[in-house]
């Protein structure tokens, strides 16, 4: 399916990461939310899909796909895969005939805290075999932060190496995150063709198709990748939100008072 670009007011980006994508999975029903769009909660005065997508661009992905019923910015493109509501695998599947970089950052639509969650992945893959693959020139990126603190482009001549398929985030009870992960594409689209041989990607398991990867997992001892299901986890990160903001504003109100003459 071909991608489109939802037609909005681009904004400033910073310097795409060469060889990442990212994929932005939006497509679920929200049943347990009553039915609602996930990715148009708000969550401290932001949707969550534009978190996510904050997310995305702080990484640095060079393109950023959304799979579901959202609307998004541009550069950010739009697909929905069909039918619709396949789950997860059919959403990847909808997105990875777009993605071209041999390194993909996947996320839910409904994490919060992903901007958190982004700097964990992108943490452990730069330090990790993933790391030793890639040519970096040694210099900071323009906006002066190290090249390893972000996924670069694997060799064109693949990983004779071996290493990694890919990097996700296992949560404090020991289950991975398989939607808070940066994936070998390459990885991702024989897995996903192996486990959709037999009766395609619709309803799939995305554990079945992520699980039988070679991936170095990411502990999140923050709470990075709590999500957002249920009415009362919905509440809880507004409430998180309002007190964090707070605490900000009492801050700053501390400090000007500090500045007085």
């Amino acid at each position: 399916m071909e991608a489109r670009a939802v037609a909005q007011p681009p904004r400033s980006r910073r310097r795409p990461t060469p060889g990442l994508d990212a994929v932005i999975l939006a497509g679920g029903r929200g049943s347990r939310l009553g039915g609602v769009s996930k990715g148009d909660l708000e969550v401290g005065g932001r949707r969550l899909i534009d978190v996510a997508l904050g997310a995305a661009h702080d990484a640095g992905a060079s393109r950023t796909i959304v799979v579901g019923a959202v609307d998004v910015q541009a550069p950010a493109e739009l697909i929905r895969e069909e039918p619709p509501f396949g789950g997860p695998a059919a959403g990847l599947a909808a997105a990875l005939p777009s993605v071209s970089a041999p390194w993909l950052l996947l996320l839910a639509c409904d994490l919060p805290r992903a901007p958190a969650l982004v700097e964990l992945l992108t943490e452990a893959s730069g330090r990790g075999t993933a790391a030793s693959e890639v040519a970096t020139d040694g210099q900071a990126d323009a906006d002066g932060s190290p090249p390893a603190s972000t996924v670069r482009a694997a060799s064109v001549h693949g990983a004779p190496g071996g290493g990694p398929d890919g990097f996700v985030v296992v949560d404090s009870g020991g289950r991975p995150q398989w939607l808070a992960g940066i994936y070998r594409t390459t990885a991702l689209k024989r897995a996903l063709e192996r486990a959709a041989a037999a009766s395609g990607a619709h309803g799939l398991a995305l554990r079945h198709v992520l699980e039988p990867l070679a991936l170095t997992r990411v502990p999140d001892r923050r709470g990075a990748s709590a999500d957002i299901d249920t009415p009362e986890q919905l509440a809880a990160e507004r409430a998180r939100a309002a007190q964090r903001a707070r605490a900000a504003q009492q801050t700053i109100t501390a400090h000007g008072r500090t500045q007085r003459p």
